[in-house]
């Protein structure tokens, strides 16, 4: 059996390139804010060294990079690699309904774990930030207004950035087993 190209694989694998680079900027970001940082300039913020390395709200930070990476990036480059197994391995064609659910998967699944990834990791830099001592960029606050103020209000946005992620993975994974379950029947 001769392989096809997968339409699905190629888009997966598209918003995993543009996703890439969001994370390219990010981290080229967080970079100069070091950079800077250890020249005395606050302009970035604290350097995102001291969020980690301070733990507490500044590990939302942490799992938020370390979510986007794995999941939002990886999982959708991983994904690619069903849709072209179901595509061009086995030959079943996406059509109709299936085309819809792959798309709800891609959008929801694949924006939802990027959304819900980087709110997480923003509120942990800015909590960990507002927890360091002015001298070094931060905000001087307590754990109390932290948590009041900076992560409290985003926990309901992130946890339903993470339901729509779960959605769309749910409707990819009955498109992905149903498309297999057909192919394996011819």
């Amino acid at each position: 059996m001769e392989t096809m190209r997968s339409p699905w694989a190629g888009r997966f694998i598209g918003l995993t390139f543009v996703l890439g680079g969001v994370a390219w900027a990010i981290l080229t970001i967080l970079v100069l804010g070091n950079v800077l940082a250890g020249l005395g300039n606050f302009t970035l913020g604290p350097a995102s060294s001291r969020i980690v390395a301070g733990g507490g709200a500044g590990s939302w930070f942490t799992m938020g990079i370390l979510a986007y990476g794995l999941v939002a990036i990886g999982g959708l480059g991983l994904t690619a690699l069903f849709y072209q197994h179901i595509e061009g391995g086995l030959g079943s064609s996406l059509a109709g309904w299936k085309s819809i659910g792959a798309g709800i998967h891609l959008l929801l699944g694949g924006l939802g774990s990027a959304g819900a990834s980087l709110l997480m990791a923003w509120g942990g830099f800015q909590a960990g930030a507002a927890l360091l001592t002015p001298d070094i960029g931060g905000g001087g606050q307590n754990v109390g207004y932290v948590h009041a103020n900076i992560l409290n209000p985003i926990a309901v946005p992130i946890a339903a950035l993470m339901g729509i992620a779960l959605l769309g993975y749910l409707v990819g994974g009955i498109v992905l087993a149903t498309a297999w379950v057909a192919a394996r029947k011819k």
